[in-house]
């Protein structure tokens, strides 16, 4: 149990690091946005061939900067939700050696199988679900659900996103209750749902 506990101590730390490596990255994407942004002003502004020639140089070279910075959030931001589920199978791993004493092995069989069949049927129910979605919408469930290791829609708790634990802006929380239209986290693009109790009747009420 200590090696566990150790182990445990150690992942936490990584995520840790992992975490702030991925938020840097995120503030250079959007750094960068904002001077490909301000150098594409500039372009309209060219007044010669030759400063728009190099007005479009630069942007090419920040647009592949940028790609680059995108690639390296999106790779930490796996490495960060795979070291998660490694923390929590080895927390389940420490649950279970607690328990070890107390457990049943016919008990625990027979509690597995009805995970497997209530699982078998939570699966059958999104899909009856999603053969019902309009075909856009359909579509996007199914790229995020692909890219995000089967997990395409989480609830926004205490203005974080369950799936990636990003913070996602009260704005977009308030419209997801007022106008129940489909958004997506900003960070790992999942989409979300809040429950009622998630945002004040005040914070509701703003425009």
């Amino acid at each position: 149990m200590a090696a566990c506990r150790a182990r445990i101590d150690e992942l936490s730390a990584l995520r840790k690091q992992l975490v702030s490596d991925r938020a840097l990255a995120e503030r250079r994407v959007a750094d960068q946005e904002d001077m490909l942004r301000d150098k594409r002003q500039r372009i309209q502004r060219a007044r010669t061939e030759r400063e728009l020639r190099a007005g479009e140089d630069e942007v090419s070279i920040l647009s592949n900067d940028k790609s680059e910075a995108e690639t390296e959030a999106l790779e930490l931001m796996s490495k960060v939700e795979e070291i998660e589920a490694t923390i929590a199978s080895a927390k389940g791993e420490y649950s279970e050696l607690e328990e070890a004493d107390h457990r049943h092995v016919d008990q625990e069989a027979a509690n597995i199988e009805q995970l497997k069949s209530d699982l078998e049927a939570e699966r059958r129910a999104r899909n009856e679900v999603a053969a019902a979605l309009d075909p856009v919408m359909r579509k996007r469930y199914d790229r995020v659900l692909a890219a995000r290791s089967g997990l395409a829609v989480v609830e926004v708790k205490g203005g974080f996103c369950e799936g990636c634990h990003m913070h996602v802006p009260a704005q977009l929380v308030i419209e997801i209750l007022k106008t129940g239209s489909v958004k997506v986290c900003p960070h790992c693009q999942r989409i979300l749902y809040v429950a009622a109790d998630e945002v004040s009747e005040s914070e509701i009420s703003i425009e």
